[in-house]
This record gives structure tokens, sequence and C-alpha cells, in this order.
């Protein structure tokens, strides 16, 4: 019964039916997981798709600013309690696209990518539920990126342009 809570409280799987969920939550296994821990890899199979029950999770990307620089892993996301990730276990090509970090100890859900597919195949309806859902929620993903990157681009562009202003002035 705690599975179908975290289920219902969750960002991806919230708005389906009781039946559904009942059908689901038998395919989730739960873990925890401490501080620091590297729950997948950028760039690794995509094997399994998260909810965080509680904790934060950052999804990071390695990010060489500098081409004989160091990767430095770079946070482009904070999961929170609710909130799903290790989405492309049920998109082609299944690969991660970026890595999942605990920033706190962690508590997760984990459903098999191939086992949830197979089940949204059997049940059409609750495949359509889930990838809408899921489009939602890679979109405001994408958007919020964005908007960080064109913020911090913004600003960098602003201080450029100070920076020019007063060398002419000089």
């Amino acid at each position: 019964m705690q599975i179908i809570e975290a289920l219902k409280d969750s960002e991806l799987l919230g708005g389906l039916d009781e039946s559904r969920l009942e059908k689901i939550s038998t395919l989730f296994q739960g873990d925890t997981c401490p501080k620091d821990a590297i729950i997948f890899d950028e760039g690794h199979e995509a094997a399994e798709l998260y909810l965080l029950q509680s904790g934060r999770v950052a999804l990071e990307m390695q990010v060489q600013p500098m081409p004989d620089g160091p990767v430095i892993p770079t946070a482009l996301e904070v999961i929170s309690k609710g909130e799903c990730f290790g989405w492309s276990a049920l998109v082609e090509p299944h690969f991660y696209t970026l890595a999942a970090r605990c920033m706190t100890n962690s508590t997760v859900l984990a459903i098999s990518g191939k086992t949830l597919r197979d089940a949204m195949a059997d049940d059409p309806l609750l495949g359509y539920q889930i990838m809408g859902k899921l489009a939602e929620i890679v979109a405001h993903r994408l958007a919020d990126t964005r908007l960080r990157l064109t913020s911090g681009l913004g600003l960098i562009l602003l201080k450029q342009e100070i920076g020019a202003g007063v060398a002419k002035a000089s």
C-alpha cells in the first residue's frame, strides 16, 4: 500500500486510476542510496526509471570548459520528492543523457524500463497517459534548462558589453 501512495504522489503517475496504480505498483522496487552515491552515469544504458521518495538527487552533465581542462560534473537539475528521473529507460535509444547523484541520503522506487514499456504495450491507455505526462515533464525541464542557460548567457554578454563600454571610454 505504501508504494501505491508514493505512486499517487508522483509527478509521473499521480493521475492514474487506482486499478492501474495497483497493477504497476508490484513492478517497483524500493532502494536507499547514501549521500554522494551515483545512481546512474551519463551515457550508460538506461535500464530503470526512478521515482524519488525522499532526499534530493542532482542530474549532472560532464562539462569540459577548456579543451585541455578537467571535466567538471555540472548539476542541471535537482530532483525532489515525487519527481521522476531516468526517463531515458522509456525512450529510445535508452541511454541516460545525464548522471544522477544523491545530494542527500535518498530513497527511490525503481522500475525496469523494459517491464514498464511492456505494461504500457499491454494497456495502451496506460502507455498513452504515462507518455503524455512524461512529455510534459521533459518539456518543462527543457524550458527550465533553456531559461537557466539564456539567463546566464545574458549576464555574460552584459558583462562583456559593459567591459567593452569601459574600454571605449578609456
